[in-house]
């Protein structure tokens, strides 16, 4: 007698430790959605990708226009076991104004997840008139492997609410973000944190003495990533004396950062330095270019994000900056980003060829509709590893861009030899390079290079 043969499905065949490697790729929670409800095997992989972070949403209900509090706690409170999938909440003083009467059960269904690792908290009352909610749910945390905690209030943080907040010893991330309010900067709270902490975002250290900012973070040598948002620059350099395991920076530049104040050499190699800054004339950044050298004495550095305005009009990079970056950072630099900034064909050239690790390079150039196809071509001629480009260019229309002398341009870029570019960028337009399969007519299939032209926004258009 044979026995019925069993056809086994896609996922039957796929190894169950690695359904979830290959679930965690998808963004859209409504794919996660889909996954959880084919087969038992997708239910039990995707589930815990779906609960992993919960968000309460309000959604404007546009006939009635009355906001709805949409909370993921009714689902919690009726499957408890799904808690435990929980490992970030982000909570809103929204749900307490449109729907007091939730809040005992986010509280409850909060106080389900043992395995919480991060909370966040928004509030944007004028008066902090939520402010109780969020102590309730510190309370809850109290008990929680609490591991993050981020908090963006628009009213700012009472005294009571940073007293209990120094209770919390064993964190590795803490973020705060504040309009209004007194400056909170840890002061009280550092001390306790030096153990532990790695990630660290102050919102707003605006009038805050530089000895104070400084004396607060030299009790967290465990930092790797800091940003600061109003922090003197003078203070910056001093601070990266003491934090020998800082490999992420985002600070401002304020201009006259008092050089000769403090003259050692930062303890710190950066891997990512994000610097923003603003100027009432070209001239003001003068003594910037000498302050970002100055924050990155040795080799390391693989990201370079320069945010710089000034209302006199977009300024130049110097050449000079790019060549003693180069002979300190050329075989680690892989990101490159300054679109505020001014950079000629020759200077992005220069970039390309002292660079030679550089991956993705993001700038403002100045060219014109005459010479940007076969200029451009050359100018990325020497960049053997870069990936994606982006210039932006206010003079040019995209009706020019989307012509086939660009569109060519686009692709001997991509198919010169040796070349890894698949992304080129040129003010709204987008040329995206793959290798695509292609049936011919008599049904055979080839494989061949194929360029796509997208306009992904056109404001004057």
């Amino acid at each position: 007698m044979a026995w019925p043969v069993r056809e086994t499905s896609a996922s039957d065949a796929l190894p169950l430790d690695v359904l979830p490697l290959i679930l965690e790729h998808l963004s859209d929670r409504r794919d996660l959605c889909t996954c959880a409800q084919l087969s038992r095997s997708f239910h039990d992989a995707a589930t815990p990708l779906l609960y992993r972070t919960l968000d309460v949403r309000v959604v404007t209900d546009l006939k009635r226009q009355r906001p709805t509090v949409v909370h993921p706690s009714a689902t919690i409170l009726k499957k408890p076991e799904y808690a435990k999938y929980v490992r970030y909440v982000r909570e809103t003083g929204t749900v307490g104004f449109h729907r007091p009467d939730l809040i005992k059960a986010c509280r409850k269904s909060l106080g389900l997840c043992v395995n919480l690792e991060g909370f966040t908290w928004s509030d944007d009352s004028p008066e902090g008139s939520n402010e109780h909610d969020f102590v309730a749910y510190l309370d809850i945390l109290r008990d929680l492997p609490l591991r993050e905690l981020v908090i963006h209030t628009f009213y700012g943080l009472s005294d009571d609410v940073w007293t209990t907040l120094q209770d919390f010893t064993k964190l590795s991330k803490v973020s705060i973000w504040c309009m209004e309010g007194k400056p909170r900067i840890l002061q009280g709270w550092s001390e306790k944190l030096g153990e532990s902490l790695t990630h660290l975002e102050l919102g707003r250290c605006s009038g805050v003495p530089a000895s104070i900012l400084i004396a607060v973070l030299s009790h967290l040598p465990r930092l790797r990533v800091l940003r600061l948002k109003g922090a003197p620059s003078a203070a910056i350099l001093e601070i990266l004396t003491f934090l020998p395991q800082l490999e992420t920076l985002d600070t401002e530049y304020f201009g006259n950062a008092a050089f000769g104040r403090y003259d050692d050499v930062p303890a710190a190699t950066l891997k990512e330095l994000t610097v923003r800054t603003s100027s009432v004339h070209i001239q003001g950044f003068q003594q910037l270019w000498t302050w970002i050298r100055r924050l990155t004495p040795r080799p390391g550095l693989e990201s370079f994000t320069l945010n710089a305005f000034s209302t006199q009009g977009e300024a130049l990079i110097p050449r000079g900056f790019l060549l003693d970056m180069a002979a300190t950072h050329k075989d680690t630099l892989k990101h490159f980003t300054a679109d505020s900034m001014q950079m000629t064909l020759k200077d992005v050239e220069c970039l390309c060829t002292v660079f030679p690790a550089l991956e993705t390079l993001s700038c403002s150039t100045l060219f014109t509709h005459d010479e940007a196809g076969v200029r451009y071509e050359e100018t990325v001629a020497s960049a053997k590893n870069l990936r994606e480009i982006r210039m932006v260019n206010n003079w040019m229309s995209n009706a020019h861009l989307g012509n086939q002398m660009y569109m060519q341009a686009a692709r001997n870029s991509m198919l010169r030899e040796d070349s890894k570019l698949r992304l080129i960028a040129l003010g709204c337009t987008i040329y995206e390079g793959r290798w695509v399969c292609k049936q011919a007519e008599d049904g055979t299939h080839h494989v061949e290079f194929d360029v796509a032209c997208n306009v992904v926004q056109d404001l004057w258009g």
